[in-house]
């Protein structure tokens, strides 16, 4: 079963705020630039996938509004654990103390709010979907799935149970990668 993880936060509260004040349009692929610039990475490329995959194996059935057309932000870093925490916690950034960080004051990744739902972020063996309305209620607005073919606790391969959600990332994930070797950012469009 997929990890369960999260903070207790208005995450509604949040959100609109961060839509009310935090500008639309460009400012989102700027910023995904700024983390990867923040990351080290040495590409980033843009992906508009226009694709619809399917949607019969998903944590939950819910999420099946995130299967269709996507821009993927695909850059040749991996997330680190704070940058795993960051994405999490809604507005708290983890940049704020540090001078060499190009986006040190922005709410970044958060701009992406403004044109999706349900942002997915992969990175090396993980999977993570953002789903701040819980439309996967027993997730508490955070799904993680690995990517690895391994049995979990429950001796289930998540890669191949919840394969409609690796599928969404076939751009730039292979069949045979175990691990993405990289950070890939997946904005489903509303």
């Amino acid at each position: 079963m997929p990890k369960q993880t999260g903070e207790e936060v208005d995450i509604k509260s949040a959100l609109k705020n961060i839509l009310d004040n935090y500008p639309a349009g460009s400012a989102t692929l700027r910023e995904i630039l700024q983390n990867t610039d923040d990351a080290g990475a040495k590409i980033q490329t843009f992906i508009l996938d226009t694709r619809k995959f399917p949607s019969n194996s998903l944590v939950s059935s819910e999420l099946h509004v995130c299967q269709g057309p996507a821009i993927i932000a695909a850059n040749d870093a991996y997330f680190r654990p704070n940058d795993w925490k960051a994405v999490i916690k809604t507005l708290n950034s983890s940049k704020m103390q540090d001078e060499t960080s190009t986006g040190r004051y922005g709410l970044g990744f958060r701009s992406c709010y403004h044109v999706t739902d349900n942002p997915h972020i992969l990175s090396g063996d993980r999977l993570l979907i953002l789903d701040p309305h819980s439309r996967a209620e027993k997730y508490q607005g955070v799904v993680e799935l690995d990517t690895k073919n391994l049995a979990n606790e429950d001796g289930r391969i998540e890669r191949k149970v919840y394969e409609d959600h690796f599928a969404t990332f076939s751009a730039v994930l292979k069949p045979d990668d175990e691990v993405y070797s990289g950070t890939a950012i997946r904005i489903p469009l509303r």
